[in-house]
């Protein structure tokens, strides 16, 4: 054998050995857990979504429902808050995986996932036949996965695919954080906060009860296209008043919201609240529809085990927040903000023209 033909037969063999360890590599990760498309879990086109479930262990669970004005409802009840919509939304249409559990940690996070983690359907259109612009055979489709725990750098979520083999981690690109709280299966986290939504020219009547000081509550009452009256408490019209104070009244009105339902209140503290009550504001619009909101007083709490406190400089009551009842549902307690509502629950006083 010569010295080219052993030459050859080398870079055969090295060639062939090469061909071998490709092909394998090749079929080991079409295999392994690295075989994935990195937007599985998520739905590209938001418009075509038209429900979402979310549901933890513990019997808590939502039902958004898109609507055909496009807002979307709560468990078929309430209005739901279009920001935490859209923020959804934008995690159900990127949500990526950013890399699949390890083989090491894969069992305690799918112990994980099965015990104490929420489900999430989202339900939308699709068609079985599209060419271009041509869609045929229209259907709803559906993607069911479960989000889990965060991961220890605070920056992906544990997450399973209905259907699928393995977990993951999933993320949002560009978000430094976890997505899990957007998943939110707890009613009073989807809830409107919007109290009343009225344009001036929309307002029949505002009638403030002061049950501190009954000699400054009063009546405003349209008495033209443009025009109000302020009336006493006694009903009497006052000659004159501030306008502009008036209207910056009203113009509170056009997007009027509490800060957050306050669900944690015990029966006891619920009682001692009601008796604290310092206002009612009713407000009838144009279509005889009332809203009322009932205000009262938050007790401030003192930490007197770890403290003390010098009484006489300490308020009984919050300055900034109190609570309220909108309409009388008294089982739905909310907080509100004094710097919301300043304009409105001044006194008649309040209104009177200056010198």
């Amino acid at each position: 054998m010569n010295k080219n033909t052993k030459k050859n037969i080398i870079i055969l063999s090295v060639t062939g050995l090469l061909i071998i360890g490709a092909v394998l590599i090749l079929w080991s990760r079409k295999s392994s857990t690295f075989d994935y498309n990195s937007n599985q879990f998520a739905v590209k086109d938001t418009s075509a979504i038209s429900k979402i479930f979310i549901a933890d262990g513990y019997e808590n669970q939502i039902l958004l429902e898109r609507k055909n004005d496009n807002t979307w409802t709560v468990n078929k009840k309430f209005v739901a808050v279009q920001k935490n919509i859209d923020d959804l939304l934008n995690i159900i249409c990127n949500i990526s995986i950013r890399e699949p559990v390890s083989l090491a940690a894969r069992n305690n996070v799918n112990k994980w996932l099965a015990t104490g983690s929420s489900k999430v359907e989202v339900y939308y259109t699709n068609h079985k036949i599209k060419i271009g612009k041509i869609k045929l055979w229209k259907y709803t489709a559906k993607k069911v996965y479960y989000i889990g725990n965060v991961t220890q750098d605070n920056l992906g979520t544990y997450a399973f695919l209905e259907g699928g083999k393995e977990s993951f981690i999933v993320y949002l690109p560009g978000f430094r954080g976890f997505i899990s709280p957007y998943y939110s299966p707890f009613e009073s986290e989807w809830k409107t906060r919007n109290i009343v939504k009225l344009k001036i020219s929309k307002i029949k009547s505002v009638q403030s009860i002061d049950y501190e000081n009954a000699e400054q509550s009063f009546s405003i009452v349209r008495s033209g296209e443009r025009f109000f009256d302020i009336l006493s408490g006694n009903n009497l019209k006052l000659p004159s008043y501030d306008t502009a104070k008036l209207f910056d009244h009203l113009s509170e009105y056009r997007d009027l919201n509490f800060e957050f339902f306050a669900s944690d209140l015990t029966q006891g503290a619920k009682d001692s609240l009601f008796s604290s009550k310092f206002k009612d504001i009713i407000i009838n619009d144009m279509d005889n529809k009332q809203t009322k909101i009932s205000m009262n007083y938050m007790k401030n709490v003192f930490d007197t085990a770890n403290y003390i406190y010098d009484e006489d400089f300490m308020d009984v009551y919050n300055r900034d927040k109190f609570y309220a009842v909108i309409n009388d549902k008294k089982q739905e307690i909310v907080v509100c903000q004094y710097f919301v509502f300043d304009r409105i629950v001044q006194p008649l006083q309040y209104y009177f023209p200056e010198e």
